[in-house]
């Protein structure tokens, strides 16, 4: 009962069911991949279902979306108040591009539902470019959020010794930066296989993979908060090698 109550609780938020779709969008995508080798002529009673039920998926994903440009644009302005300059460039750039990428996006949809005409392909291929753009940002910004949290660790591991846990802030930070540095790194593969650059597969798979990530990350902010250890980490003599994020 606990569980199925949780899943309804899970399901009434929109960004959580955004969610659930996104990991059968690209899972689809990633069976047609191997399915197909890649090719766009092989056909099939199952590959047209796949077929339709990934480019429905995404089409709905994109009306979920609708209207969040104007989120993107607080979060661009709310920006400009980070205290590391690096960060704050990077996470303005970042921000503003999903804007401008999400932008795109609402004319793609509206050009999809035949209620205007567009170039598809053009607009598409400038739209992967503003998420490219704003995901290799937010990675960036990722690694040195990850870096400075290392140094925490170090400093604190310094001052109380090695046996001691993390402070469980600093255990939650860590966690967070992490997960959100690999669902960003996974993204970046999503329009470099778009736009020609890698393997559409390789975009599929990695996309399933953040898509995996963002469920977890929507599960623990809704249902079942990351919880820090109260162990102590292993030290760098105990793995023989500390963990950098460089």
């Amino acid at each position: 009962m606990t569980l199925s109550k949780d899943i309804i609780k899970f399901n009434s938020h929109t960004s959580a069911r955004d969610k659930i779709f996104r990991i059968v969008q690209y899972s689809s995508r990633l069976t047609l991949w191997q399915l197909t080798h890649g090719s766009g002529n092989i056909t099939g009673d199952n590959i047209d279902k796949l077929r339709k039920l990934e480019a429905a998926l995404g089409l709905s994903r994109k009306l979920f979306r609708m209207g969040n440009v104007i989120d993107f644009v607080h979060k661009t302005l709310d920006a400009l108040s980070t205290p590391n300059s690096m960060l704050k460039i990077l996470a303005v750039v970042s921000q503003a591009f999903k804007g401008l990428w999400l932008l795109m996006d609402h004319l793609l949809w509206v050009r999809k539902v035949e209620l205007i005409k567009v170039d598809l392909a053009f607009w598409t291929k400038w739209s992967l470019r503003a998420w490219l753009v704003a995901l290799v940002s937010a990675s960036i910004a990722d690694t040195i959020k990850l870096n400075i949290l290392q140094r925490k660790m170090d400093t604190h591991q310094k001052e109380q010794g090695k046996g001691l846990p993390l402070p469980k802030p600093l255990q939650v930070e860590l966690h967070t930066a992490r997960m959100n540095f690999w669902r960003d790194f996974c993204d970046m593969f999503i329009p470099l296989g778009g736009l020609g650059y890698v393997s559409p597969g390789i975009g599929a798979l990695c996309g399933t993979v953040s898509s995996f990530i963002g469920f977890g990350q929507e599960w623990e902010k809704h249902i079942s908060p990351f919880q820090p250890s109260s162990t102590s980490p292993p030290s760098s003599d105990q793995t023989g090698q500390k963990v950098k994020f460089s």
